[in-house]
């Protein structure tokens, strides 16, 4: 069972300590010093690192009618991650930014759930497709193929529907400039006194039901142009920020030199405080 220590003892021990430093306060000043120079070497010799990020929309797939969600590739959460992840995504990426070994490449990549959004049906997650690497040309190049592979697969439903719409609206553009020559024609044909009534009865009926054609065309293409907007915009994917490289660090260099420094003036105070009785046992009984 130990002794309980009292006041006077405490004291005379932290006396004690404090005479040990002060009379060794060369190994404090060494350590400091010490401690500043390594973080400062360390902090000189590191490799710059560099990091980019493509933010990606993914898209909100709709029936062709544009009223309700379908699901699809877009609406799986899991589906950039683990496109930008896949090996031969990784390979084209490591191609198109010079990025070597692939394998490497693989290491930086991380997908990144934009935060705020609610997780719930019916509401599209922004994502942030991010690539850590050496140099800023290669990192911001792996980033944005990566972003232009997840976006290219998951947006194949959304371009067949915008080729379609486009195609109808084309044709349906091709009629109405029809319709304006047959009208025209038809007001043409009008103008000859030398119709019979039947004959002009004939072609006013027609140029009624023209126009009616007219109006049903151009009701058809309007809508047709407000769901090919809403594809581009709201159904496909896309990359909405390109990924620019920008430096990194861990630690900025000051704060390095303050830990190394302080790590320093804490060894050289343990070994203030160890060097006598250190020598004590070394000089012998």
């Amino acid at each position: 069972m130990s002794e309980p220590r009292y006041e006077g003892e405490a004291e005379v021990d932290l006396g004690r300590y404090a005479m040990a430093v002060a009379a060794r306060w060369w190994l404090l000043v060494l350590g400091l010093a010490a401690g500043v120079l390594v973080a400062l070497l360390v902090s000189v010799g590191g490799r710059d690192v560099y990091r980019a990020a493509a933010l990606v929309y993914p898209g909100q797939t709709l029936a062709p009618s544009g009223s309700s969600q379908v699901q699809s590739l877009a609406t799986n959460p899991t589906t950039i991650r683990e496109i930008a992840r896949s090996e031969a995504a990784i390979r084209r990426a490591s191609n198109a930014s010079g990025y070597r070994p692939p394998s490497k490449l693989r290491e930086g990549i991380s997908i990144q759930p934009v935060a705020g959004n609610v997780a719930r049906l019916g509401q599209a997650q922004l994502v942030n497709i991010v690539v850590t690497g050496d140099t800023p040309r290669r990192t911001s190049a792996a980033a944005n193929e990566l972003a232009r592979a997840a976006v290219e697969q998951i947006s194949r439903y959304a371009d067949t529907k915008i080729k379609a719409l486009q195609d109808q609206i084309t044709a349906g553009q091709r009629e109405l400039e029809s319709i304006d020559a047959r009208v025209e024609a038809t007001q043409r044909a009008l103008e000859d006194s030398g119709l019979s009534a039947i004959d002009r009865l004939v072609l006013l009926t027609n140029l009624g039901l023209t126009e009616q054609r007219r109006t049903t065309v151009q009701t058809d293409v309007g809508t047709r142009q407000q769901l090919l907007a809403q594809a581009i915009d709201v159904e496909r994917a896309r990359v909405v920020e390109p990924a620019v490289a920008r430096k990194v660090t861990a630690q900025s260099r000051r704060n390095q030199l303050v830990v190394g420094g302080l790590i320093g003036l804490l060894l050289g105070l343990v070994v203030a405080l160890a060097w006598e009785p250190a020598a004590r046992r070394l000089s012998g009984p």
